[in-house]
């Protein structure tokens, strides 16, 4: 329904029901957790809106948990407004090799990539009895 009113005070009008954007790293649920074929743990994390320069990734141990922390914030150069994250992740260090974290940033992502442990297989050899 056309309202002139509205039309004066807003001129743009969003078309919610065409809308369709496809990320699983949502804004309530900002990432996801992926296993590559190496067995590497991947967190992809939503990071819209914010400068890779501004992101600090830091490893850290509470409580006797260790844990990731993501923080950081980008002010909008455009819109004045800042964006920032603030999250962590809790890691078992008996099955992560927390020494060999690796991460990139790209297209609003942020991927941290955490190599499992190799796991020592049992090794067993007959001996000869004399």
């Amino acid at each position: 329904m056309f309202d002139l009113f509205d039309t004066i005070l807003n001129p743009l009008d969003w078309d919610k029901d065409f809308y369709k954007f496809n990320r699983e790293e949502k804004d309530m649920h900002p990432y996801s957790v992926q296993v590559d074929e190496s067995g590497n743990f991947i967190i992809v994390h939503n990071i819209l809106g914010i400068n890779k320069e501004d992101i600090k990734l830091t490893k850290e141990i509470e409580g006797g948990n260790t844990y990731i922390l993501i923080t950081g914030s980008t002010k909008d150069s455009f819109t004045g407004k800042t964006y920032s994250i603030n999250s962590r992740f809790a890691l078992d260090d008996k099955q992560l090799d927390l020494s060999h974290i690796k991460a990139n940033a790209k297209n609003g992502l942020l991927y941290i990539i955490i190599p499992s442990k190799k796991i020592e297989t049992k090794e067993t050899k007959s001996i000869k009895i004399d």
